[in-house]
């Protein structure tokens, strides 16, 4: 019997090729899409969940009163917590970004000569404990960081300094913004996995920057300061503790010996949500994006839906044709069950070859969808059986349901009707198919709808005036080494950057725009403070005197820094400039006259100047009020040069800057592109619609061509009669045609309300 179902399938299939081939292509599509996503789905979801303390790991965050939050804290909170409150297992404390440098294997122990360097940018400081309390296997050497001095190494970082030889006890010189300081190769671990949010190739022990002499001056980097904030506090709690009672007892705590956070809240965030945030407005940083995880998804679905739809559109609008051959098997003793089992077992064979189809093309275009999601993706992502079990359930039930249906349709003929010519048309499938083909473009329409607002709001951002020219502008990394004889070198460098014909412009900076401030802080105010000044933030960027000149931002009163108080710095001559908008939060009037007055920020500082606003991060946030200190900075080269011979002049640049720091490595960018990496997301959720829609639109338009074409082939002879009596071409086209416009536009009126608030919601998270 089940032999025959198949033979009968396969007939039916062949005979009827166009509908066949129409049905399989857009299921291997909506397949194909599905298992795609599913892919990028199952790896957000698996982000850290190799740790083996996954579900007692919880990260400090303080949540102010204006509804934001901050993770970055100050280092010496987390041992006065541990020490006065059970519950603690262990704690870590992790800062990222301070650390990055030039790391160079040395000949000899710590001799001169150096073997080889790199410009290692995924350095952190870490505490100790954090091989013990984070899973990361080691392959060699102990786990413990407590000793000052010493460093941990991913095994690939190891084997480009050691090659095959054993790192453990050697000694690697690490050159960054605290000095230049030898480190012992303590512990190599495996590379950290591509699912990890922590992410990091070497492992610097804090504990070094306990030595006031291993600081270079950087009083903030004192680990057990609780004044400067610049790491990230992980506690392991003990099994049982519930951490919304450990965050308030330590909010009780903080708000007693320091009333003036009577309005934070420390709170907990599980690190099961560091990657994932569980709804859209949660108040703390992820790693992960769940509105794109969430958008991915739901596109995987409504492809799905697309393609089950076509098959269930084709299928009934065949009802006709298979009438007869379900009349004649109920004539010959077959059930309605068989029928129903027949017409089950076509959809089997349909989606069994849309599936094996699918697979291939999946197997195909994976580097495609790898290189689009900047991901390493594959079918070995579903580590976990949920997600196959999801996904088969998925493409099964859905195959059930849209095939039961037809099997339904098919087999509920009655044959005595059939023999007299009266075949019926069950269920009004006809007005489904209607509201289908109106459900398959109102989809498609939406992903359009979102492509061109998602593509007019990308080039608004990329478009606007930034209120700074960062056109033709050339960033050279500076030297992350402070040997003796740095600042000559680093005079020499601009001396030649003066005398180079090219160069028009250039400024030297701690950071540059579209990268981020140097710094942020609080407790800045007038003279005369108001309550609550000494809560607002402000954020701080350090430069030379060249900056502004340089990328054209514009002062409304006053002017620059001198070169005498870039030499001297921001700390000794105890001057700054400020932007509109810390102007308006620290009470001046719209047209006061602010040069010379004096703001508070421990010592009374000098305002010299007031530049307009620009919008230093992206357009999707507000302007932050900053403020600007002077200083002869080094980490950033900023130059202003023509387009033209372009390479020529990186050349004659790059001989320049090695003349003066061998050992560095010359890497540079262009401001601009760097600054529209902001909006990468934006990008790829542009993208993301486009492909979206081009499959949603090429699905839904092969079904409305199969049903095209049985609506012509069953109005063939009305068709011959209209052209008989002097019908034209255009007027049978516009006849057949006619139905299915009228659908599309239903779809269209829809569509546009539904894309419209979908699209203002996103829209809402952008300042501008």
């Amino acid at each position: 019997m089940l032999k025959n179902y198949f033979k009968i399938a396969w007939r039916n299939f062949t005979k009827n090729r166009l509908f066949s081939l129409i049905n399989v292509f857009s299921l291997v599509l909506g397949i194909a899409v599905f298992v795609f996503i599913l892919q990028y789905v199952a790896f957000e979801w698996s982000a850290n969940r190799f740790n083996k303390n996954y579900d007692r790991l919880f990260r400090v965050n303080v949540q102010y009163k204006e509804g934001n939050s901050d993770h970055i804290l100050p280092p010496g909170f987390a041992p006065i917590i541990a020490e006065k409150f059970t519950g603690i297992q262990n704690y870590v404390r992790i800062a990222e970004d301070i650390g990055i440098g030039v790391v160079s294997l040395i000949e000899n122990g710590k001799s001169q000569s150096t073997v080889k360097s790199f410009r290692e940018q995924k350095i952190i400081y870490a505490d100790g404990s954090f091989l013990e309390v984070f899973t990361y296997p080691l392959k060699a050497g102990s786990p413990s960081l407590r000793r000052p001095q010493t460093l941990a190494i991913s095994e690939s970082t190891g084997k480009k300094y050691f090659g095959k030889n054993n790192p453990i006890g050697k000694t690697l010189k690490v050159d960054n913004q605290f000095g230049s300081l030898f480190y012992t190769v303590a512990a190599v671990f495996k590379d950290m996995p591509e699912q990890s949010d922590i992410k990091a190739d070497i492992l610097l022990s804090l504990h070094t920057l306990e030595n006031p002499g291993f600081r270079n001056n950087n009083e903030w980097a004192n680990p057990n300061g609780t004044d400067g904030a610049f790491t990230s506090i992980y506690l392991l709690l003990n099994p049982g503790v519930t951490s919304t009672l450990l965050g308030d007892k330590i909010t009780k705590f903080v708000r007693s010996v320091n009333p003036a956070s009577k309005t934070d809240v420390v709170a907990l965030q599980p690190f099961s949500e560091l990657h994932l945030a569980p709804t859209f407005n949660y108040p703390f940083q992820t790693f992960g994006s769940l509105l794109l995880v969430t958008v991915f998804g739901a596109i995987a679905i409504l492809i799905l839906l697309i393609a089950w739809v076509n098959y269930i559109n084709l299928s009934t609008a065949q009802a006709v044709k298979r009438a007869k051959e379900s009349g004649v098997r109920k004539v010959f003793g077959a059930s309605r069950f068989h029928l129903i089992i027949q017409h089950l077992t076509e959809t089997f064979i349909i989606t069994a070859c849309a599936v094996f189809v699918a697979l291939i093309l999946v197997y195909l275009l994976q580097p495609v969808f790898n290189e689009f999601t900047g991901k390493q993706l594959s079918l070995s992502v579903f580590n976990s059986g949920m997600f196959w079990l999801a996904g088969t359930a998925m493409i099964v039930v859905g195959s059930a349901l849209a095939g039961g249906y037809v099997a339904v349709v098919l087999s509920s003929f009655k044959p005595i009707k059939i023999i007299h010519g009266k075949i019926e048309n069950p269920g009004n499938n006809f007005s489904l198919r209607k509201g289908l083909v109106v459900f398959q473009f109102t989809i498609s329409i939406i992903f359009i709808i979102a492509v061109v607002v998602v593509y007019n709001q990308l080039q608004y951002m990329m478009n606007e005036n930034l209120g700074m020219n960062l056109k033709q502008l050339l960033v050279i990394k500076g030297p992350s080494a402070n040997e003796p004889g740095q600042s000559l070198r680093i005079s020499s460098l601009k001396n030649r950057l003066d005398q180079l014909p090219f160069v028009e412009k250039y400024t030297a900076s701690t950071i540059v725009p579209g990268i981020g401030y140097t710094f942020s802080t609080n407790g800045i105010a007038r003279q005369v403070s108001r309550p609550g000044d000494d809560k607002k933030a402000y954020s701080m960027f350090i430069s030379d005197e060249k900056f502004f000149d340089t990328y054209g931002i514009d002062f409304l009163q006053g002017g620059p820094f001198s070169n005498l108080d870039a030499e001297k710095s921001w700390n000794m001559i105890r001057k700054v400039i400020i932007n509109q908008k810390a102007a308006e939060q620290l009470g001046f009037g719209k047209d006061e006259n602010i040069v010379g007055k004096k703001i508070i920020w421990g010592q009374p500082f000098e305002v010299i100047g007031v530049i307009a606003n620009y919008h230093h991060l992206s357009l999707r946030e507000t302007i932050k009020p900053a403020l600007y200190l002077a200083s002869a900075a080094s980490a950033y080269f900023t130059i202003r040069t023509g387009q033209q011979n372009m390479q020529e002049k990186i050349n004659i640049l790059r001989n320049i800057y090695k003349e003066q720091f061998q050992s560095e490595p010359f890497e540079y960018f262009f401001a601009d592109e760097s600054y529209d990496r902001q909006y990468a997301q934006e990008q790829k959720l542009g993208k993301i619609f486009i492909i979206s829609a081009v499959i949603a639109g090429l699905i839904a338009c092969m079904g409305l061509l199969g049903l095209a074409t049985f609506s012509a082939n069953q109005r063939i002879k009305e068709i011959g009669i209209r052209k008989v009596l002097g019908a034209s071409v255009a007027q049978i086209t516009r006849m057949l045609s006619g139905d299915f416009i009228k659908l599309v536009i239903i779809a269209f009126v829809i569509a546009s309300p539904i894309a419209a608030y979908v699209m203002n919601k996103w829209l809402e998270s952008f300042a501008y």
